[in-house]
């Protein structure tokens, strides 16, 4: 009964790979704990997984992993699924929006994409706008909106209201930085925290 002992703490997550056992019989004792004890070790390969996963996960994101955003309207529906989409390579952009001049953007100007951000780069009209929603630029079915500085950054993206919608850890719903007014229309992007680097911070 010794290995009752040492699996007992992980026995609940063992419990869906369990047979059916006979009442009553000590025939095969041996080989059940066998089975337990592999059961046991996958579950805690398994937790041992994810943390790593989960480290991983914050040396990406660097100081986007602890920024902490705050809800506004309450809408929850997340956006970030392929415009704003992770990537490391413009062909992951591409593939996910459909569009030959999607890119993966890893920085804005000064600021660090924790993990990379599938946009396109599309043109404002003037120096004085920040933003053109609907964009034909970006999308002619709508819904997706060119935001920067003329001749500095101009990208599409998908506007928000809240940060629940951005479906990715470490973006928040915000105005462009530094440049945002607060009429501007908002979008799913990185804390202050990343200027220059989030890795640095």
């Amino acid at each position: 009964m010794l290995w009752i002992r040492r699996a007992w703490p992980f026995a609940f997550l063992a419990l869906p790979l369990l047979p059916a056992c006979p009442a009553s019989d000590d025939t095969g004792t041996g080989d059940t704990a066998s089975s337990n004890d592999s059961a046991n070790t996958s579950n805690m390969t398994s937790t041992a997984d994810e943390t790593a996963a989960s480290d991983d996960s914050s040396v990406e994101l660097g100081c986007a992993a602890s920024a902490v955003g705050e809800t506004t309207d309450g809408a929850s529906n997340p956006i970030m699924t392929t415009w704003g989409a992770p990537c490391s390579t413009n062909q992951d952009c591409i593939d996910l929006i459909g569009d030959p001049g999607a890119i993966c953007d890893l920085t804005a100007v000064v600021y660090e994409l924790p993990g990379g951000y599938c946009t396109k780069p599309c043109t404002l009209p003037d120096p004085d706008t920040r933003s053109v929603p609907d964009s034909p630029d970006c999308d002619p079915n709508g819904g997706v909106d060119c935001i920067g500085v003329m001749g500095v950054f101009e990208r599409c993206l998908v506007p928000c209201t809240d940060d629940a919608q951005c479906n990715r850890d470490g973006y928040f719903c915000r105005a462009l930085p530094m440049i945002g007014g607060p009429d501007d229309p908002k979008g799913c992007l990185m804390p202050d925290c990343c200027l220059d680097t989030c890795a640095e911070e």
